[in-house]
């Protein structure tokens, strides 16, 4: 569909819909550029902070929404929380609005009307996170203690998006299969008992410039997926090769947590395909953030060869 704009010529009588149609398309085509080159969520400030027992402080900022509209907050917003649950949550939201004051409003020849459109930002308290069809942008969870009082506020970015150029790694990244052999493990000298005894092999897999292969006594090895820096979410798992018994793949998300402070090892797939040729897409929904990295298990039974692993970002 095409884009049409406003053609202004002499002595052309121009109505209200003439400039009602110059602005949407400026508008418009604004909000796509935010949308399309920027993304959505937070740009500047909007730092939540507590100012009382029971009251947080939201500094001035501007946010973009999923819509591309741009959310400004001029001066500094205190919430009253004191309605809440103790010992509970809040996650505090701003979105985009718009509103007509009165101190806008014109009569003039019998007509009245409003010479303004206020654009305003609307912030609200709730339990959950915003859906993917609502366009509010999340800017903190308020933890409230015992006594209803605001013990934690978390700001990291599982919760607070940030908005910024759209990541150019966003989508598919494919890997060859490279892993490291999975010994069995040992402490002070001693062998692990294992719970399946098969698991304590050491046949691995034999790596080339294209492939991983292992012979019918099979193998077991994992290895690191790199995620790229701009990326806040994985969407997707593939893995593609071929088989004469069957092959399982576990994939984690490692590194650091940040909300608990603390390491984390959280398996995000558990998938077992079988031959004799394989291409799998596993749908993976989880956020990313720069403590967090990816690491994938895969244990083949039989002869097998492992041509392809790739994980899709956004």
């Amino acid at each position: 569909m095409a884009v049409k704009r406003l053609n202004y010529f002499n002595h052309q009588l121009l109505r209200e819909e003439d400039f009602k149609d110059e602005q949407t398309y400026h508008l418009e085509m604004r909000r796509r550029h935010n949308q399309l080159l920027h993304g959505w969520g937070i740009v500047q400030g909007l730092e939540v902070h507590r100012k009382g027992e029971r009251e947080i402080t939201i500094t001035p900022g501007m946010a973009i929404d999923k819509d591309g509209r741009e959310i400004v907050v001029s001066s500094p917003v205190t919430r009253d929380l004191s309605s809440f649950d103790r010992s509970s949550h809040v996650i505090i939201t701003v979105a985009y609005g718009e509103m007509w004051e009165e101190a806008d409003q014109h009569s003039a020849g019998g007509v009245k009307g409003y010479t303004r459109v206020t654009e305003s930002a609307v912030f609200d308290e709730r339990k959950q996170q915003p859906s993917k069809e609502d366009s509010a942008v999340a800017l903190a969870r308020v933890h409230l203690d015992e006594a209803g009082h605001v013990r934690h506020i978390d700001t990291d970015s599982s919760i607070r998006k940030m908005a910024g150029l759209v990541s150019p790694a966003a989508g598919w990244i494919r890997l060859p299969f490279k892993p490291i052999r999975l010994s069995p493990v040992r402490i002070d000298g001693r062998g692990v008992r294992f719970v399946d005894q098969a698991q304590a092999e050491e046949y691995e897999f034999i790596v080339d410039e294209a492939t991983a292969y292992c012979d019918d006594k099979g193998a077991r090895g994992s290895m690191e997926i790199p995620v790229p820096p701009a990326a806040a979410h994985l969407a997707g798992f593939r893995i593609a090769g071929t088989t004469r018994g069957k092959v399982t793949v576990h994939l984690f998300r490692v590194g650091w947590n940040l909300r608990e402070n603390k390491g984390e090892k959280t398996e995000l797939l558990n998938e077992t395909v079988n031959g004799p040729s394989f291409h799998k897409d596993i749908e993976v929904h989880t956020h990313l953030d720069d403590s967090h990295a990816l690491a994938v298990s895969v244990k083949a039974e039989g002869e097998t060869n492992i041509w392809l692993l790739a994980a899709k970002f956004q």
